[in-house]
């Protein structure tokens, strides 16, 4: 068997960035679908030569034929963030005309989620959302090669796409920062599953406790499923006075395994979640947390692909640009540096108090 690493396919990312244009503009001197000013298309003739760069015939067909329907893609549509974003990103696009079809990510192995992506694909989508919420919704999006417009929710700032950040990493911030304020000394944080980022809850807590001096226990992994997460606040080390959970699911889950272990929330230990799922709101201690707003989120990455699927007009309106106008001069897809930050907020319950 060959030990030879295999090498990763030429991308149209690659050409941009060598012929110094925006992906969009190779897109459409590659499908033909628009004028390319002649200066441009010779950098990027010489860069697809220089780099040997082939066209995707998958991705050309569905760029020429596409439909007004968006993919969403993300690896777990049950979860609150996801069918909260989700709810959002139905909205925004339905009112703009579009419909949603949502390509549930359910692989493990890169093949697996890129055969994902496909069947999503074969849809004939109009661009492309991904919540980049966890591992899966990282590699998916490693795996798209910006041949469709897309934008991402979540995770490190990927310059290259439109994007949503929900801040994450400075809601782990005001968490752990909060429970440090009410006098506790070591805040154990309950690490969800999540791409390898510095946007990231497990980031702000790492943050939050070095500014403060405060002791590091070693994270503790939690999956998805809130029953663990029981076992997890059954098991915790005695003289844990404070819990900063990647989640509010997992949070009650632990509340409910610390009850059962005969400590009290917050006399004993104070127990702070994130996202503010409602049944946080009537949970017994109700639960202190960030609010995440997911449904804002979907909205604006609803728009943000809106806008790259429909460029502005000559006259500065938004619209889709009649045939005549790629006729004659050449009109960039609005640039994919478009940021959007959700700040999250602290929302103070019963599940935390000062020691």
């Amino acid at each position: 068997m060959s030990g030879r690493k295999e090498q990763k396919a030429v991308s149209i990312r690659d050409v941009a960035t060598l012929a110094g244009v925006s992906p969009s503009t190779v897109s459409r001197y590659v499908n033909k679908s628009a004028y390319v000013a002649p200066d441009k298309e010779e950098k990027i003739r010489d860069a697809i030569q220089l780099l040997g760069y082939s066209p995707n015939p998958i991705a050309q067909a569905l760029v020429n034929q596409h439909t007004y329907s968006i993919a969403v893609l993300s690896s777990n549509t049950v979860l609150y963030g996801q069918a909260q974003t989700i709810a959002g990103i139905e909205a925004a696009a339905r009112a703009a005309g579009y419909t949603i079809s949502i390509g549930v990510l359910t692989g493990t192995t890169r093949k697996e989620i890129q055969d994902d992506i496909q069947a999503s694909l074969a849809q004939r989508p109009a661009g492309i959302i991904i919540l980049n919420y966890d591992k899966i919704g990282h590699t998916a999006l490693s795996l798209i090669d910006g041949s469709l417009p897309v934008t991402v929710i979540a995770g490190e700032r990927t310059p290259e796409y439109a994007q949503v950040s929900l801040e994450e990493r400075q809601g782990g911030y005001e968490a752990t920062r909060y429970l440090l304020s009410l006098g506790h000394k070591n805040v154990v944080h309950i690490a969800i599953p999540g791409e390898p980022s510095n946007d990231t809850r497990l980031a702000g807590w790492r943050q939050a406790c070095e500014e403060a001096g405060a002791a590091m226990s070693t994270p503790i992994s939690a999956p998805w499923d809130p029953e663990q997460a029981r076992e997890i606040g059954r098991n915790l080390p005695s003289g844990t006075t404070a819990v900063f959970a990647g989640n509010d699911e997992i949070a009650m889950g632990v509340i409910r395994g610390l009850k059962d272990s005969g400590r009290a929330v917050p006399q004993d230990v104070s127990v702070v979640g994130f996202d503010d799922n409602p049944l946080g709101r009537i949970w017994d201690p109700s639960l202190t947390t960030i609010r995440q707003n997911f449904y804002e989120a979907g909205c604006a990455a609803a728009e943000l692909l809106r806008q790259q699927i429909e460029p502005q007009d000559v006259d500065g309106t938004a619209g889709k640009v009649p045939e005549s106008f790629h006729a004659t001069q050449e009109k960039e897809i609005p640039p994919a540096s478009d940021y959007r930050r959700i700040t999250g907020q602290l929302i103070v319950r019963e599940s935390a108090q000062a020691i």
